[in-house]
């Protein structure tokens, strides 16, 4: 399991394209590009097509598993359902606008890394889902800047 995900994250790390695109989506939204790897992986284990259908008949789309619940506010931008399944790189850029909305209502912290996932609802069972969303996150984040530590030396 570990070399599959180890060998996964070097791959994207050696792909220019979508390297490209987190690593520009975290300069210009001031978030660690390797954090939005990392949620990538989680959500998508980097499959850019990737669709989850939720409980609630939402839709979770491509890379960075976007949430049809913010269809409308993205549609604001310009940016359809569409363009999240079909532009890897739109879908990158979204999650990191999504992530830096969760930074600015409760500071770059684990707990708004877990409301990427969570959401904002006040309630134990929601801390509880945050918690452990981010706690997963951490884990892929260190895996990741191990793995850039290692190729580095």
């Amino acid at each position: 399991m570990k070399r599959i995900a180890f060998s996964s994250i070097f791959f994207l790390l050696s792909f220019p394209t979508l390297a490209d695109c987190f690593d520009m989506a975290g300069r210009d939204y001031r978030i660690d590009p390797d954090l939005l790897r990392a949620i990538a992986w989680n959500e998508s284990k980097f499959n850019p097509v990737a669709v989850g259908q939720n409980s609630d008949g939402s839709l979770d789309i491509g890379l960075m598993q976007i949430n049809t619940q913010h269809s409308n506010k993205l549609a604001s931008f310009g940016i359809s359902q569409n363009h999240l399944s079909q532009d890897a790189c739109m879908n990158i850029y979204t999650g990191a606008y999504i992530l830096a909305t969760s930074f600015k209502k409760w500071g770059v912290s684990w707990a708004a890394v877990g409301a990427y996932n969570a959401g904002f609802k006040e309630s134990d069972i929601q801390a509880q889902r945050r918690y452990k969303y981010a706690s997963k996150i951490e884990k892929t984040y260190r895996v990741i800047k191990q793995s850039k530590h290692n190729v580095a030396q």
